[in-house]
Parts: structure tokens; sequence; C-alpha cells
């Protein structure tokens, strides 16, 4: 089955509809929909569905565990914000813009009771070890939009979402939508790397002057040697060690220091 994401919209008091899903994945076009508070408006939500589930003694108990975690927001608002980040969309994934934007106009389409949005995202939490690694990287997201970097991959299961099983409104609406490949070969979201501390810096200068210095040290020695055949032996033995030593080292530091814990 999977674990399923839903965007929905009531069609009456105690009627949803759900219009878009995702099964193991994300839809990031439903994140921008949002903003950083919408997010974090749910934090306490998610925390008391964790703390419920993990007080739970049996299976019955937490199965029975219901705290509401759908993120509401009111379509007009919604809209407002897709369109506040459509730059991001036509700067960082130009050949997604149509997609987006009939993304757009078929949302606003849309006949809803009480003109609100709900983004249904727990499922999709159990994937993290805990509930605010799951917050977290959905607020990372936004530093991404902001610094126009691209976060996700160009396929329906990143984008918008599967349409609803039984709908076929948007799938006849949008050639786009249709033409969208709908998943990519997944590969693992590399880590941004982070700088450089001070006394890496500093450990990473003491090599490079140490380096030169055993370069200039085989380069001298090299001077003993007459025969040119034999200093280009000696070259080869000496100094082509000395150059993978010296470059090795440097890579070791300069990836032991960046890299993300």
């Amino acid at each position: 089955m999977g674990n399923r994401t839903y965007l929905t919209i009531r069609t009456a008091p105690e009627q949803q509809e759900v219009l878009f899903e995702g099964n193991n994945s994300l839809a990031y076009f439903w994140l921008l929909l949002l903003k950083k508070k919408d997010v974090e408006q749910v934090r306490p939500a998610f925390l008391t569905l964790y703390a419920a589930g993990d007080t739970a003694e049996t299976a019955e108990e937490q199965e029975d565990t219901y705290v509401d975690t759908d993120i509401r927001i009111p379509l007009a608002e919604a809209l407002s914000n897709a369109a506040a980040h459509r730059p991001y969309i036509e700067k960082v994934y130009p050949s997604l813009l149509p997609l987006y934007d009939d993304w757009r106009t078929y949302l606003a389409s849309v006949p809803s009771h009480d003109q609100l949005l709900y983004i249904d995202l727990e499922e999709f939490s159990g994937f993290y070890a805990n509930v605010n690694h799951f917050l977290e990287e959905l607020l990372d997201f936004y530093q991404h939009v902001s610094a126009n970097k691209a976060y996700f991959k160009p396929a329906i299961s990143d984008t918008t979402g599967w349409e609803a099983i039984g709908r076929k409104q948007f799938y006849t609406y949008s050639g786009h939508y249709r033409n969208t490949p709908e998943i990519v070969d997944y590969q693992q979201r590399s880590l941004p790397a982070k700088p450089l501390s001070t006394g890496y810096r500093i450990l990473i200068g003491c090599w490079v002057v140490f380096s030169l210095a055993l370069l200039a040290a085989g380069t001298y020695s090299l001077g003993y040697f007459r025969p040119v055949w034999l200093k280009a032996l000696m070259a080869l033995l000496i100094i082509t060690p000395l150059l993978l030593l010296a470059v090795g080292g440097l890579v070791w530091l300069m990836n032991k220091g960046t890299k993300t814990k």
C-alpha cells in the first residue's frame, strides 16, 4: 500500500475529496502552496501524535490514537503563495513551469465547500527517525526555494502528486501532466557541505606547506643523479609518490572538514 500523502478539499461539511495523492513520496508543489509558518503550526499536533504513539502499549491503542495533523490553508491564500513561488519554478525548473501553471489554474477552479485546502503528510512522517527531523526537512525545503536551489525530481511523484484514483479532471485538462514522467530513478539527495572550520583551514594550510617542503626536498635530491635516464627514474620513484601523498592528504582533509554529520 505504501505511506500515502493527500491533498484534499471538503465537498460537504463532513465529506472530504482527495484531489492528489502521493505514494511513498512527497509532492513539493504542495509545499509551494504554503509558507514556513504553516508547517510550524502543525508541529504541536505532530509532537502530540508521536508522544501518544510512544505511550501506547498495544497496536490497538496506537491505532485508536487520533490527532489531526492536517495542514489547513485558505484556498485563496494557497494560490497567492503558489503565485509568489512561481519565480522559483521558472528559474530552477523551467521545464515544469507549464505544469505548475496548469496545476494552479486547476486548483482555483475546483469547487470547495469551505474554501480550504487540506494537506495530510502524517503517513509520510513515518519514514523519519523522529518527527522533528521530518518537520525540519520540510522547513529546509523553503531554504532551497529562497536560494533558488534545486531540491526535488521533475516527476509527478515529486511535483503535483498523482491525481486521485477515479479522478480524470486534471489528467484531461493538462497535457503537461500527461507528458510528465511519473517517477525518475531515485538518487540520494546529497546534503549540503558545511563550511570549513578555522581549525581545518589551519590544518590544511600546514599540510600544503609540508607537502611543498617534501616536493622541494624530492626535487633537490634529483640533483645527485647525473645521467638523464636515472634522473627520470628517480623522479618517477620519488616525486610521483610525494605528489600522490600531497594531493590525497589534501582531498581527505577537505572531505573531512566539509562532511555533514
